[in-house]
């Protein structure tokens, strides 16, 4: 039987948003050839496609692997093959662990329900997770576990506001997201109370821009003192994403940073990435300096460099920098900020939410000229879908 979901569909926006439910594959960069799951709280009915084939209940264990064409499904009391997904369903409030065959990392614990599909070389292992349990999950992930609740409710109203516009980021895959980093790092459920009420207190808000379009809501570290241009950095040309002298930065720990390096390094590094220029060139005249406003490329003549680069090859904590030469040929560089520095310092957010700041006034000191809206309230038209590959039996 279909599920029927009443979904979202943004004007200007790409792909239809479901504000239900968002599918992560787990593992995904460790292509596992099988899994095992431990019930943590509650029950789980496991379906061979749409048939009820088994119960499992707290503390029961299963296993899970690809053998040729196969799912072979295994637990103490019974085991099946099948050339279908195996579906391991929550009954009412349940989670459960899981871990891939092999590994020797902790298990990770998860609420919702998991698809369990092959493709020719490996298995995905999909949590189908609740929207708002998702955000908990990764704002958790990304730290600072003793911020207050303001810091929360933004860091969940960013993430959210994230998650929606790039939903079905693998959707060629069958799935909206996974647990890499190049997504969003999802690794437990959320376990922080302040947080999980945090994401429940914001359920649904969304940021959009004054066309009410959703927002690419970027966030990063610690801005130095000065957000970078959308345009230049991620090429988002959007007013929301406009350069925000932050005074708040300064009273993070990541706002500062230094190192020294050999001046022929750097301009070797500037050829290498294609300012050609830069080797006739002597290194005084390849000094960076950016003291009140950033750069994005450094140029001579015709040819430039994206500074962005440092990060990527160099393994800097961000393009906003300062250097000097000194008689040895010596280069100090006196960075600011950690991240690529566009749109909400995270650092600076927790600074405005321990000063009084509410969640709003945070991101709308990153975010100009934004709403904060309801998904439910948005002057756009409603639609039924049917959606296939995901449903419960």
């Amino acid at each position: 039987m279909n599920r029927i979901l009443t979904v979202v569909v943004f004007l200007n926006f790409a792909g239809i948003v479901s504000a239900q439910e968002v599918s992560v594959a787990l593992f995904y960069d460790r292509k596992p050839q099988g899994i095992t799951v431990t019930v943590q709280k509650g029950k789980y009915l496991v379906y061979d496609d749409k048939k009820l084939i088994d119960t499992v209940e707290t503390g029961n264990n299963i296993n899970i692997v690809k053998e040729s064409d196969y799912l072979v499904y295994r637990n103490r009391t019974k085991a099946f093959a099948t050339d279908k997904d195996i579906r391991i369903v929550n009954s009412g409030e349940a989670s459960f662990f899981v871990n891939y065959t092999g590994s020797v990392e902790a298990a990770r614990c998860f609420e919702g329900w998991l698809k369990i599909k092959r493709d020719n070389f490996n298995i995905f292992a999909i949590n189908y997770v609740p929207l708002d349990s998702y955000v908990a999950g990764i704002v958790e992930a990304e730290g600072a576990a003793l911020a207050s609740e303001e810091y929360f409710k933004a860091m969940s109203v960013v993430l959210r506001t994230f998650t929606l516009f790039n939903l079905s980021k693998h959707g060629a895959e069958g799935f909206d997201f996974c647990d890499g980093s190049h997504c969003q790092l999802y690794k437990n459920k959320s376990t922080n109370r302040v947080i999980i009420q945090a994401a429940k207190k914001t359920t649904n808000l969304v940021m959009v821009d004054k066309y009410m379009n959703i927002i690419q809501s970027f966030y990063h570290l610690n801005s130095g003192g000065l957000t970078a241009d959308g345009r230049n950095v991620v090429n988002v040309k959007a007013d929301y994403l406009k350069p925000v002298s932050d005074t708040f930065a300064v009273y993070g720990k990541n706002y500062s940073w230094k190192l020294l390096m050999p001046g022929i390094e750097w301009q070797a590094f500037l050829v290498k990435k294609g300012l050609k220029a830069a080797d006739s060139k002597l290194v005084k005249d390849l000094i960076v300096c950016m003291p009140n406003s950033r750069i994005s490329a450094f140029k001579i003549g015709n040819d430039s460099v994206k500074l962005a680069a440092v990060r990527s090859d160099l393994g800097w904590k961000s393009s906003y920098f300062n250097m000097s030469l000194d008689k040895s040929g010596v280069v100090t560089v006196n960075g600011k900020g950690s991240g690529h520095g566009v749109g909400l310092s995270q650092e600076s957010a927790m600074i405005m939410a321990s000063r009084g700041y509410t969640y709003d006034k945070i991101l709308n000191y990153f975010y100009k000229d934004i709403h904060i809206v309801n998904l439910n309230s948005l002057n756009v038209y409603t639609q039924i879908v049917k959606k296939n590959d995901g449903e419960r039996p």
